[in-house]
């Protein structure tokens, strides 16, 4: 289907449109809706929509979204790809994995659907370019399609939100801006007490967008924005752009790259420079730092300054036992939870019973096996190679990076 990039588009007509013709020529690809700077993009399988999404705050409109209707979902982000439709993929992966029902799937769809018809039926003059594909599907989700119907529902009830929006006499107040409440003698003379003036300025900060506080209260984005209009009329309220925030993606490379930049410090307490050169070249390669000391009575003071996230310590030393010195380090509180392993060729139960009454957390027989050391590793540290820290709780990004609001 062509459509003229030059058509002049009339928000509700059109859209409802277009999505009448797309559904009747079974269309499979993307509708690119163009006003000024901004783009959203709509995409359908074989007639059906699949997913819209774009606009100046679609990582804002996802964890909206999540936080609504799935408000632990946490998937492994490493194969997600940044490209198009990355809402989809974690849609998928979230399923895949149980992370979310297909019911809360479809509310995050139709959630998402709804806010950006609400601003395309806000929009005159829309650009239109068609784009037929199917590149942009990698597998598809056939009870997550919606029917012409369920569209028409969707755009119906977003029609009647924006109505009401309209009717408040909201024309040039977009829901992805934020409010901020001026100060002023005028509102202390609404016979506001301190409390509730502190409570209206922590929400309506210039920082949450209307479709922030409107998630927040739990309410209808007119209702939450009603309690706005009158001090709107009295010039009491400015309204400020705010940026979108890093999707999910961009969050975990942000996370895995100040992670790949702070690498745990391990340490090995050997009187043996063999074992200690044997456990960094096991360790180095898999992205830990190795701090070796030979002296353990030195090594005391250097492990105080240096604070490793691990330990591994010999038995059998010269000047004190594993034993003594690992009793020692659990009286400092600096270390009192840190993994301390014992390396040593003395493995009877007596041994090992005796390394736990000392507060040892695990025991390694000499010569430690490779495998049997990055397994130690991988057990106490956070690193690269452990899956656990890559899936990102997404109700924690929603809620560190985005909503602050006190209740009111």
């Amino acid at each position: 289907m062509r459509v003229d990039m030059s058509a002049t588009a009339i928000g509700y007509k059109m859209l409802s449109h277009t999505l009448a013709v797309l559904s009747q020529k079974q269309a499979t690809g993307k509708l690119l809706l163009e006003q000024g700077e901004q783009q959203w993009q709509l995409y359908f399988f074989q007639g059906s929509l699949v997913y819209a999404t774009g606009g100046s705050h679609r990582a804002r409109r996802w964890y909206r979204a999540v936080g609504q209707h799935c408000r632990n979902f946490q998937v492994d982000l490493r194969d997600i790809e940044a490209r198009e439709l990355w809402e989809y993929q974690l849609i998928q992966q979230g399923l895949a994995a149980s992370e979310m029902s297909l019911q809360q799937a479809k509310a995050i769809v139709h959630s998402s659907i709804s806010e950006v018809f609400f601003a395309l039926i806000g929009q005159s003059g829309l650009r239109r370019e068609w784009r037929p594909s199917e590149k942009y599907f990698s597998k598809i989700i056939s009870s997550l399609l919606l029917s012409v119907t369920e569209v028409d529902q969707i755009l119906c009830s977003t029609e009647q939100i924006w109505n009401k929006w309209k009717g408040m006499g909201l024309w040039l107040v977009e829901p992805e801006q934020a409010p901020l409440l001026k100060a002023s003698a005028q509102l202390q003379e609404n016979r506001f007490s301190s409390n509730s003036l502190i409570a209206l300025a922590n929400v309506f900060n210039g920082e949450n967008t209307l479709w922030d506080i409107a998630l927040k209260k739990k309410q209808c984005v007119t209702v939450a924005t009603r309690a706005l209009v009158n001090y709107m009329k009295q010039g009491l309220v400015n309204f400020r752009t705010v940026p979108d925030l890093p999707s999910p993606i961009e969050q975990w490379r942000l996370a895995a790259s100040m992670a790949g930049q702070v690498r745990p410090l391990i340490a090995c307490i050997d009187d043996s420079p063999t074992v200690c050169e044997f456990l960094q070249e096991i360790l180095l390669p898999a992205g830990y730092r190795v701090l070796k000391i030979q002296d353990p009575m030195d090594g005391v003071g250097i492990i105080a300054k240096q604070k490793p996230a691990l330990i591994f310590m010999d038995v059998v030393m010269p000047k004190t036992s594993g034993f003594a010195l690992c009793n020692f380090l659990r009286k400092t509180p600096s270390f009192r939870e840190t993994p301390i392993v014992f390396l040593t060729g003395q493995d009877s139960i007596i041994d090992r019973t005796r390394a736990k009454l000392t507060g040892a957390s695990d025991f390694l027989s000499k010569p430690p096996n490779p495998e049997q050391v990055l397994q130690i590793a991988q057990k106490y540290l956070k690193v690269k190679g452990d899956r656990s820290p890559l899936g990102i709780r997404h109700h924690d990004l929603l809620s560190s990076r985005q909503l602050s609001l006190a209740n009111s």
